[in-house]
């Protein structure tokens, strides 16, 4: 065989090697856009289902049963439980600053799961497990005496200043109607022990605009890494 058939021959493997290297990149690259788009409407219709049943409790007066059904023993429930939180406003006047919350109570627990802690001193919530969040906030807003336009931004940051959420939200003078202004985002990563804080910052007079406290807080839940300690 001359050298030029082996240099062929060697050419022809290499391209080969190529194809499959092709090949490998593009079906990892689709597999991993499958998976996020299958991550992310997991997120919004579980965000969608546990909203409904937060409201249900903020609805209602506490009794023997848990509004959440937290308390079931099946898979659903028991993720719900470890992987869910909800925290509402604690005061419902409006000015720049920390945001401190609070928790749900219904039977004999509360709207956090065994997924986090948190911290009503400092207003800090922190992430037991490692993994990706879907974070959302509600914030209504109204005038309860004359008030000027204003504008107000609540903002989410980890223990390094990192913004993780950031929802504006606008307040004309002249609206009498309660302003509702939700915000959501997708975390793709957190790591355990992180801890979230929410400012309020705003340029603007935010004198006679108060929170509603039943219906201004923040949600988070884990979309994967539940396994992980």
């Amino acid at each position: 065989m001359s050298s030029t058939d082996l240099e062929s021959l060697e050419n022809g493997a290499a391209r080969s090697r190529c194809r499959r290297m092709d090949a490998c990149l593009v079906v990892s690259v689709l597999a991993l856009f499958a998976l996020t788009v299958a991550g992310f409407a997991l997120a919004l219709l579980f965000a969608l289902g546990l909203k409904t049943e937060v409201d249900s409790i903020k609805k209602r007066h506490v009794s023997d049963r848990p509004a959440l059904g937290f308390q079931r023993a099946d898979a659903g429930s028991d993720y719900k439980a470890q992987s869910f939180a909800y925290l509402r406003a604690t005061n419902s006047e409006v000015k720049p600053g920390v945001m401190l919350w609070e928790s749900i109570s219904y039977g004999n627990g509360k709207t956090v799961g065994s997924a986090y802690t948190y911290n009503s001193n400092h207003g800090t919530l922190m992430v037991e497990r490692e993994g990706g969040y879907f974070l959302y906030t509600q914030l209504n807003l109204s005038c309860v005496h004359q008030c000027h336009n204003a504008s107000l931004t609540l903002t989410f940051l980890n223990q390094d200043n990192n913004e993780q959420l950031s929802c504006t939200v606008k307040l004309p003078a002249k609206h009498w109607d309660p302003v509702v202004h939700k915000c959501w985002t997708v975390i793709p990563h957190l790591e355990k022990k992180s801890r979230l804080l929410a400012k309020i910052t705003s340029d603007t007079d935010l004198k006679n605009w108060q929170l509603d406290l039943n219906s201004s807080g923040f949600g988070i839940f884990l979309v994967d890494g539940v396994e992980k300690e």
